[in-house]
């Protein structure tokens, strides 16, 4: 060696060398894994002193020995034919290790304190302290424990347990994939890990007694032990505790997987190492809460809502079910009930997909609160888009509300339309004008010019969006755009028009709130924020805490909406003294759009006279507009040198003309509309938790602080809550029903959505294959000899030829 200072790692290595070297012919000799374990020591049977107080480095033949002293922190390798003597610094456990002839095995075992390693005879007051204690050892000493034989009586009583090294057992070596029936796929190349260890320790119970006697203790192990810097990898430190799986829970209820929430936990944790697992085993986290949920899925969600239904006030749940699998289900609480008795004039409804691995459709009933925000009065799950479907939606949605709203907004499905004619039959139903706008430009190519296409579409919206035109009124100039454009016999513009009662502004202006909502872009809002917030393919107890989830994040902003509206100090822009009023009695969004009416009240609208007859004063009001043209309402005469002025429809900026000619101060109670209100939810109902019996803060904190104590400190006592328990809480599922074995709901298979092909995937309009095609990259046709988007396979011109 000279005076070449040496590399303990090639020692190592020389050692395995020189034992299959050896003259006595060892074979077999078990190199050690990569897997690192730490221990407190290791002894040996034939070890000279660690602090050998040899200077020189030298070798001797036939007995050799290589004294080698290092710098502090070198660890101390002994062979019972050559030794290594390396000085460790203060504090550091020594390393060596035994040879046992003629196999020339290497075993490693672990020194640790007298009180912590297990001995033969050894009693314990029960089954629970005995394991406890040995997976203490376990921790000090560098490896891991599993479980292993077990004896029982038949009142599930442990009588004799092996507690093995999670090294036991002999390793898989088979090329075949064993899962596979037929046994010709091969298995993919893993890793061995189990080394056939013998280390363990055996209790036995003490007759008559219900404690426990350590009977064998196997100290000896034949693989490497974790060292000190990788212990935070061992299974026992890589275990998570409750509040991590509820870490992880909740995040999924936000569309965060595991790997992501590893990432967030890391941080929050100021790196991956301080405390937690990999993110392998927050995967498993999640992949061993769908394994407990799995074919129970409908059963748990059901039980989960019946549960509900018998604990929470006024909650309301319905489901049916056909051939024993969930078909549909409904269900509301007391603020969406709340909210529909406020704000539930005007009711919109819209499908969406996706939401579950089942494919069953998610329905919201939504509506608009006086924050001008989206609210949820309920909803339901379908497993089919059919009439009998929705009749049996809106009559669960009639028997728990017990009123009609006064206009229910959709999409042009004929199946929804058809049964609320027939469950609603005092509401209108209005179509969506989005979903038939959308349409439009695939139903006038005929006009090829590119300008007139432009002026067409023009000329359409402003017609169609008007909401001041009278019926016969928007009948003419319809015609007249028709003819105009040289249109009408398109037969899609036709069919529109016949259906023009159900969607065209001016034939809705005699309800209430009408111009509320027009279209279900609100509505899809909502909806979005609820896919948004589902990870793809949850169960249906998973998607019902997602909704619950959203449902508390649309409360709380209902919430700050009132305390921004009350916190904050309004700005005036009138000197009227019914704009002060207004802002006291109105939210902040709706006092903004009254503020807008005063001001054009102030600016652009007058008194013309005063008419009285039979002890009633007829106003006649007139606005100035910049445009100059004519409108006029039945009961007034308009002359021809009032052509600068217009008539408005909208009462609001006119009523406050005559609260000006009476000098009103401040708005009368019955021109104030309840909805429009502030504090129309009481803050104390919005901050209600709707979601099961056991639903309370304060014990989730405390279940949180057990199963995390449980976990940390590793206690198997079977008087505590389990980890059916644990699951259990996560989903907010209780009751006997889970032990009971008995499923009697199943969960829905075999659904196929409207849109969908056969293979379940939703079809794509004539308009989206055309954007796709044209994103793609041209290239030049053989027949034609162009760059397009086609070859010479499917070429226009093969085609026209043949």
């Amino acid at each position: 060696m000279g005076d070449q200072e040496l590399d303990v790692n090639n020692h190592i290595y020389e050692e395995h060398y020189l034992a299959s070297d050896d003259d006595n012919g060892i074979e077999d000799f078990d190199f050690p894994d990569n897997d690192t374990l730490y221990n407190d020591g290791f002894q040996t049977g034939e070890s000279k002193d660690a602090n050998n107080d040899e200077d020189e480095n030298h070798f001797v033949d036939e007995d050799i020995e290589v004294n080698i002293k290092y710098s502090e922190g070198q660890p101390h390798v002994t062979h019972e034919d050559t030794e290594f003597n390396i000085d460790f610094s203060e504090g550091q456990p020594h390393v060596t290790h035994d040879y046992v002839s003629p196999g020339g095995t290497l075993y490693w075992t672990p020194i640790v304190l007298d009180d912590i390693k297990p001995k033969v005879s050894s009693k314990f007051n029960s089954y629970g302290e005995a394991e406890t204690m040995y997976r203490k050892y376990a921790l000090e000493s560098g490896f891991d424990v599993r479980l292993g034989r077990v004896q029982k009586t038949k009142n599930g009583i442990i009588t004799n347990r092996h507690l093995v090294c999670n090294r036991e057992g002999n390793p898989n070596t088979s090329k075949l994939d064993t899962l596979d029936i037929q046994h010709k796929k091969t298995q993919r190349r893993k890793d061995l890990f189990r080394r056939n260890c013998k280390a363990k320790v055996v209790l036995e119970i003490i007759p008559g007694t219900l404690r426990y006697v350590v009977s064998d203790f196997v100290e000896r192990h034949n693989h490497e032990l974790f060292s000190k810097g990788n212990m935070h990898l061992s299974c026992s430190k890589r275990k998570l505790d409750y509040s991590q799986e509820i870490f992880i829970h909740n995040l999924s209820k936000q569309n965060i997987g595991p790997v992501k929430a590893h990432r967030l936990y890391s941080a929050l944790q100021v790196g991956p190492s301080v405390r937690g697992g990999l993110v392998t085993d927050f995967k498993n986290a999640r992949r061993n809460l769908n394994c407990y949920i799995g074919g129970r899925d409908a059963k748990f969600l059901v039980d989960k809502m019946n549960d509900s239904k018998k604990n929470v006030p006024s909650f309301t749940f319905e489901y049916k079910v056909l051939n024993k699998r969930l078909n549909s289900l409904f269900w509301a609480d007391e603020t969406t009930k709340y909210n529909y008795n406020s704000f539930g004039d005007v009711v919109s409804l819209d499908a969406t997909f996706s939401m579950n691995k089942y494919d069953m459709v998610f329905v919201p009933f939504t509506g608009i609160d006086n924050h001008k925000k989206c609210v949820t009065f309920g909803a339901g799950l379908l497993s089919k888009e059919d009439g009998v479907s929705y009749e049996w939606l809106l009559r669960a949605f009639l028997k728990a509300f017990r009123k009609q709203p006064q206009l229910v907004l959709s999409d042009q499905d004929p199946a929804l339309k058809k049964a609320i004619d027939k469950v609603f039959p005092l509401a209108h139903h209005r179509l969506c004008m989005w979903h038939i706008t959308k349409k439009l430009p695939n139903k006038i190519l005929s006009i090829e010019d590119a300008t007139t296409n432009q002026n067409f579409r023009k000329r359409f919206h402003s017609i169609i969006w008007n909401s001041k035109l009278e019926p016969h009124e928007f009948e003419n100039v319809w015609r007249q755009m028709l003819e105009e454009f040289k249109i009408i016999d398109i037969t899609w513009m036709n069919t529109m028009y016949g259906l023009r009662k159900s969607w065209i502004p001016a034939f809705f202006k005699h309800i209430s709130m009408s111009g509320l909502m027009r279209t279900t872009s609100l509505s899809e809002s909502r909806n979005w924020s609820f896919q948004t917030t589902t990870l793809t393919g949850s169960y249906l107890v998973m998607f019902m805490m997602t909704f619950e989830s959203v449902m508390e994040r649309q409360r709380h902003n209902q919430i700050l909406n009132g305390f921004n509206t009350a916190t904050t100090f309004l700005k005036f822009i009138t000197r009227t003294p019914y704009e002060p009023h207004a802002s006291y009695v109105y939210t902040q969004k709706m006092f903004y759009q009254v503020q807008k009416e005063i001001s054009r009240a102030e600016d652009n609208c007058f008194q013309k006279n005063v008419i009285s007859s039979n002890g009633v004063d007829i106003i006649i009001v007139l606005e100035k507009t910049k445009n100059i043209t004519i409108r006029q309402t039945n009961d007034v005469d308009v002359d021809d040198e009032d052509e600068e002025y217009n008539y408005d429809c909208i009462l609001c900026r006119h009523i406050f003309c005559v609260f000006k000619f009476y000098g009103i101060a401040q708005i009368p109670e019955k021109y104030i509309l309840k909805r429009l209100r502030r504090d129309v939810i009481p803050t104390e109902l919005l901050k209600r938790r709707f979601t099961n019996s056991f639903d309370d803060s304060n014990f989730d904190m405390t279940a949180i602080d057990i199963f995390s104590t449980i976990d940390r400190y590793d206690c198997p006592n079977h008087d505590l809550p389990t980890r059916a328990d644990h699951f259990k809480k996560l989903l907010g599922v209780v009751g006997p029903y889970v032990e009971s074995g008995v499923n009697d709901i199943q969960n829905p298979t075999d659904i196929r959505n409207k849109g969908c092909d056969s293979r379940g995937k939703r079809l794509k309009s004539t308009k989206e294959m055309i954007e796709k095609e044209s994103t793609k990259p041209k290239r030049k046709c053989a027949i034609c000899e162009q760059m397009a988007h086609h070859d010479k396979g499917n070429c226009p011109l093969k085609n026209a030829q043949k």
